[in-house]
């Protein structure tokens, strides 16, 4: 008999968690040990989504392909995406190519020999299962002679159409502060909104792409705004922010 639990479908909407209740003589198998990681994934998944945030921490850089218009590459960096998964890119990635099917031509406009587009490049986390080993005891269920033996947490460039909206939230330093005073109210207010429920694409979009496409259907890109990802505000560069704005203040009082 093949068991599962409720915290296997990787969801990171709100749900009470569940762990589990040690007691001497207890029978630990499969299920107990996936419920103890996806216990731990879980809360550090909650935390990065609603605490940390999502989006770019540091690298990442979007450039084009040394001697190839029609690529980009993707620097080292990492992100936390929309669901609160980590994601590492260790090295620069090989040049990815631009699928020249999503640099058509806008609706209503006819496709000339040039045509004028955008395309957004987005992070994806990515999960692969490796090193197999070989079952030493399987149920009625499972008669295969080996099982992967990790998960290895990787990532995935993909492209989508058109251009991704530009980042940023709406929250204004007025709405908050009044008269260099915190307004708690106004705050409580913000945060007693209902909590965001998880996305259905938690990918962190990493940059807008001008392209255009040749006659000979090649898409080459010729312009790349990374101004549009989502950064995480990390207590470096909170600190670097807060150090800006008392440094802005002291100038505007010493200028009157």
């Amino acid at each position: 008999m093949t068991l599962t639990h409720p915290m296997t479908n990787r969801t990171c909407d709100l749900q009470a968690p569940k762990r589990n209740h040690y007691f001497h003589g207890k029978l630990l198998d499969v299920y107990h040990f996936e419920l103890e990681s996806e216990y731990l994934n879980f809360k550090r998944r909650m935390l990065n989504r609603l605490v940390t945030g999502y989006g770019v921490v540091c690298g990442l850089n979007v450039k084009t392909a040394s001697d190839c218009d029609d690529a980009i590459t993707v620097c080292p960096g990492f992100a936390i995406d929309r669901a609160g998964n980590e994601i590492f890119v260790p090295e620069p990635t090989p040049p990815i190519k631009i699928p020249p099917y999503l640099c058509a031509a806008p609706d209503g406009e006819a496709q000339s020999d040039e045509c004028h587009s955008h395309v957004h490049v987005v992070l994806c986390y990515h999960e692969c299962l490796a090193e197999p080993v070989p079952v030493r005891a399987g149920d009625c269920c499972n008669e295969e002679p080996c099982q992967p033996g990790v998960i290895r947490e990787r990532f995935k460039i993909d492209f989508r159409p058109g251009a991704a909206p530009a980042a940023g939230g709406q929250l204004l330093i007025e709405d908050v502060i009044s008269d260099c005073a915190l307004d708690h109210k106004a705050l409580a207010r913000i945060v007693s909104c209902d909590c965001p429920c998880c996305p259905e694409d938690p990918c962190i979009p990493l940059a807008n792409i001008a392209v255009t496409v040749d006659s000979s259907g090649r898409c080459r890109a010729h312009d790349i705004d990374i101004t549009v990802r989502p950064i995480v505000y990390n207590n470096d560069l909170l600190f670097q922010l807060l150090l800006s704005a008392l440094y802005e203040e002291k100038r505007r009082y010493h200028a009157k």
